[in-house]
């Protein structure tokens, strides 16, 4: 049995090395074409792209996160917890308008999504604001 179990690693050992020896020896037709590929360079979005997609995915993760704070804090200001928010979190790249955007977005998208009963709520305290 134990010759067995040598003779075994020694035919992988020769089967390994001769394909690595196969691949450098063998004629033209083996040998991989090399074609030049173009890796396309992802254009930079726009900033209002950047808040839809910020936006989607801040929905996305967090809406109900979001309405339950609204159904916990029905007193809570809105506008001031905006601020509060955009205080303490950063948004990469964008302009401080654009910031304040996402953050109604996010409210407006999550109250749509997950609690359409906050959603008058949002629109007068975000228009008053």
């Amino acid at each position: 049995m134990r010759s067995l179990a040598s003779a075994t690693i020694l035919c992988g050992v020769i089967l390994l090395s001769g394909c690595a020896a196969g691949s450098t020896m063998a004629g033209p037709t083996a040998s991989p074409t090399a074609t030049a590929t173009a890796t396309p360079t992802p254009t930079p979005l726009t900033e209002p792209e950047e808040v839809v997609k910020q936006t989607t995915t801040a929905v996305s993760l967090y809406s109900k996160l979001v309405c339950s704070n609204l159904a916990d804090h029905p007193d809570v200001d809105l506008n001031a917890a905006v601020d509060q928010l955009l205080a303490t979190y950063a948004t990469e790249g964008l302009s401080e308008e654009s910031r304040l955007q996402l953050a109604h977005n996010v409210l407006e998208q999550s109250a749509a999504k997950d609690c359409p009963d906050q959603t008058q709520r949002i629109a007068d305290e975000l228009a008053a604001g």
